[in-house]
């Protein structure tokens, strides 16, 4: 069973016709594989707008989407839906953002690719992509990207990109993961789509890439001073790792 998380900021514009269309792509591939069965989960992180309103609808239309409601203080772009993981009704997870901007029609390929040794994740700079974005949104995720790579991982290991909304994973691989990642730090921002791999990696999960097309969206959330705060907490995790390996019971003195 695939458990897809959608988590949304604001979505009111889209939200409705986008979890249509993967509700549609999921019927579909369901069609072809009788023994798949799925459920939509649309994590509403402290939206101001009538995201509320509309998930609920949603959910109540259609038995295959759950909404999931936090309030308050936004912490951060993913600590709320790092928390909705622990809902879970099936044994493969995975998460797209809710503007679309990776093409939902590659998520059963990215959920077809999951097994309990690695994690999945969609790559805007594999040769066989096609992404189009704005010049500056480019070197912005560019730069992050080879900032990522230079500080924890070999590059021999080839192009990977590291901030892709478009991930999947096993849910035994996951919980394992947030053991480490944790949940609720209010400084790494978007970095936990990085953090993961690096953790990923780290406990000997295999990073598998598929190419994606996407497309930047007008009402993208990207906020360079915003995300400015999490090169500290980058180096901070660097500083870590750099002194200390895992073990089954945690961190110990490398």
């Amino acid at each position: 069973m695939l458990s897809l998380f959608v988590p949304c900021y604001n979505e009111e514009r889209c939200l409705e016709d986008n979890t249509k269309k993967i509700l549609a792509v999921l019927r579909d591939y369901k069609k072809q594989d009788p023994k798949f069965s799925f459920e939509i989960n649309i994590v509403n992180d402290c939206s101001k707008d009538r995201t509320k309103e509309i998930a609920d609808k949603l959910s109540k239309d259609f038995k295959e989407i759950r909404a999931i409601h936090y309030e308050g203080v936004k912490p951060t772009r993913r600590e709320n839906l790092i928390r909705s993981f622990a809902l879970a009704k099936g044994d493969i997870l995975a998460f797209t953002d809710a503007d679309l901007s990776t093409d939902i029609i590659d998520l059963p390929k990215l959920y077809s690719m999951v097994t309990k040794k690695n994690v999945v994740i969609g790559d805007r700079y594999n040769e066989s992509s096609n992404a189009k974005r704005s010049t500056k949104r480019y070197f912005i995720s560019k730069f992050f990207n080879y900032l990522t790579k230079s500080l924890f991982f070999d590059f021999t290991m080839g192009s990977r990109d590291h901030f892709c909304g478009f991930k999947a994973f096993h849910k035994d691989t996951i919980n394992h993961i947030v053991q480490y990642t944790g949940v609720g730090n209010k400084m790494r921002s978007m970095f936990w789509d990085a953090e993961m791999l690096v953790y990923a990696n780290r406990l000997g999960y295999s990073i598998d890439v598929i190419p994606v097309r996407w497309q930047e969206m007008r009402w993208s959330k990207l906020n360079i001073p915003r995300e400015s705060k999490i090169f500290l907490y980058m180096f901070k995790l660097w500083w870590k790792l750099k002194w200390t390996k895992l073990t089954k019971n945690g961190f110990k003195a490398d």
